[in-house]
């Protein structure tokens, strides 16, 4: 006959703080693995949802810059005509070459993508004619974007048909406006507006007209030229250039992959593996919380323990 001994106080308060530990220690495995799974897992999606830097964007300082525009070939021949007998004179910042004058001491920022921004120039040209009685002055022009496809012509204008140099009254004015589709590109740190039209505003026409002229709003100027070399950024490219006429395809075309449509396989790999570890853990767990209690001691062949 074999008696199996019962447990001691002792020996039963050893084995619950066993269990204890063994209960913290898995708890402790299972929040850490949990914890790695959520980071690894959040990774992928966080990553594909910051945004990219735009193309094109910043500020471009304007390290060098030259504007040819002739003002108006019709008004430079009244001015020079038998009728005006006049002439025009420029600032020593500036010269003129048959037929524009040209602009080339400037400054400025614009953005990358030509959005916004404004090019400006030094440099004066006066006209005078009937014998001094007309005097039309217009300096330091500026170029201002305003979306990649329309710029103005900004100028300091002052006009008087009365023969007295300071009765000229000389105001800044967005005189023209352009359209800049077809004459804007860009290369790099380079920018060149290639003989855009400009078509007076109407305050433009008004500081024109003096007293006595006869320009509205939408008449046309002679072509604005500008060149200009930046840095601090690259520009972007012109939305206002020519757009290439597309051919028809047979098919619809696949749709492009994008880098942010890849699927970031590894984190994915570590993250299951996390999750598998998470659930041999909770099964340990489970497996040692239901151990059985152990049974009464007794004796075998149904006798009675020895007292």
């Amino acid at each position: 006959m074999r008696i199996t001994q019962p447990r001691t106080e002792v020996e039963t308060r050893a084995e619950s703080e066993a269990e204890i530990r063994r209960t913290l220690t898995v708890w402790k495995g299972l929040i850490a693995a949990g914890s790695l799974a959520v980071a690894l897992l959040a990774a992928p999606a966080a990553a594909s949802a910051a945004p990219l830097p735009a193309e094109g964007s910043g500020d471009c300082s304007v390290d060098s810059a030259e504007l040819r525009w002739g003002v108006k070939e019709s008004f430079r021949s009244y001015i020079s005509g038998s009728i005006a007998n006049g002439e025009w004179t420029v600032s020593d910042d500036m010269r003129y070459e048959t037929p524009e004058f040209i602009w080339d001491q400037s400054r400025g920022e614009v953005e990358g993508s030509l959005d916004s921004g404004a090019i400006s120039f030094t440099g004066a040209v006066h006209f005078t004619g009937h014998d001094g009685a007309l005097q039309f002055d217009l300096r330091d022009p500026v170029i201002e974007f305003e979306g990649v496809d329309t710029a103005y012509l900004a100028l300091t204008v002052g006009a008087t048909d009365q023969g007295d140099a300071a009765a000229v009254q000389a105001a800044s004015v967005r005189v023209a406006k352009m359209d800049l589709e077809g004459s804007l590109s860009t290369a790099g740190s380079e920018l060149e507006i290639a003989g855009a039209v400009p078509r007076l505003t109407s305050e433009g026409a008004a500081a024109f007209n003096g007293d006595y002229g006869s320009y509205v709003a939408g008449d046309e100027l002679d072509p604005v030229t500008l060149t200009a070399t930046v840095s601090g950024c690259e520009l972007g490219e012109s939305a206002a250039a020519t757009a290439e006429t597309e051919e028809p395809t047979a098919g619809p075309a696949a749709p492009a992959e994008e880098g942010s449509a890849q699927i970031p396989w590894l984190p994915i790999v570590v993250g299951a593996v996390a999750l598998v570890v998470i659930g041999i853990t909770v099964g340990m767990l489970i497996g040692g919380r239901k151990r059985p209690a152990p049974h009464a001691p007794q004796a075998e062949d149904g006798e009675t323990p020895a007292e």
